[in-house]
């Protein structure tokens, strides 16, 4: 039975090369891809309203491209089309990320936070729910019993951004189950149980649980713009992107 991946991502998010050991190839695991199983990996998995990384797994058998990222019973399968000559279990690999779209998702995903800090430091009293930190469909909704403001839109983006402009270095810790409630503003009820839990601070001393990636320093998500806020029955929908060209 293959082991549990080790995910270094969660402690090094920085770092985008590295060594594995390949355990485990599926040829057919997904709508003719081939899924490489590594005993520890840098590549993100889809979850947490974070997209998957891409980028190579270089091995003497050549280049396997990575075009999917999937987590599933605590393993993690880097899915794409089979090399020329499969990888083998047992064999050395180099793991690359590609950066650019990692640097992307981690502002979104940061921005997502920041937005639970504006929203916090406003006293809207809003409860965080779920958030999507996807390109073109990124958004926090929030549980509420209030209609929001006519002007919240413009005033969580002049916070958020207030908050971007003076910086602040992100933090990322892992804890304990029973540690958490101490430590974090808010726990939801869906924490997966086959994940390290992780603590996440963007501003402030209180972070929040996340297993995705982030910047190093809130500076780097650069200028937010709320596209809208919009309220359905008990909830808030705070749609955002980053400034175009940043």
């Amino acid at each position: 039975m293959t082991s549990s991946t080790l995910l270094l991502y969660m402690e090094q998010q920085a770092v985008l090369e590295g060594e594995a050991a390949v355990l485990e190839v599926v040829p057919d695991f997904k709508d003719g891809m081939a899924a490489v199983v590594l005993g520890r990996t840098l590549f993100y998995p889809q979850g947490g309203g974070q997209p998957f990384d891409q980028g190579w797994i270089k091995g003497e058998a050549g280049r396997f491209q990575v075009e999917e990222v999937r987590f599933q019973g605590g393993i993690v399968h880097h899915l794409g089309r089979p090399a020329a000559r499969p990888f083998q279990a047992g064999d050395a690999v180099t793991l690359q990320v590609d950066g650019e779209r990692r640097r992307l998702h981690s502002r979104l995903h940061t921005a997502g936070h920041l937005i639970d800090e504006a929203v916090w430091n406003l006293g809207l009293g809003w409860q965080p729910a779920k958030g999507v930190h996807a390109p073109g469909q990124s958004a926090v909704e929030y549980r509420a019993d209030a209609v929001p403001a006519p002007d919240a839109a413009a005033l969580i983006e002049a916070e958020l951004n207030r908050l971007i402009r003076h910086g602040f270095p992100t933090r990322t810790e892992l804890v304990s189950r029973e540690e958490l409630p101490k430590r974090a503003r808010f726990v939801p009820d869906n924490l997966p149980l086959d994940k390290p839990v992780r603590l996440v601070t963007v501003w402030d001393e209180r972070g929040l649980p996340c297993g995705g990636t982030h910047v190093a320093d809130i500076r780097e998500v650069g200028p937010v713009i709320i596209r809208y806020v919009k309220a359905r029955k008990n909830m808030v929908k705070v749609a955002y992107e980053l400034e175009a060209g940043t």
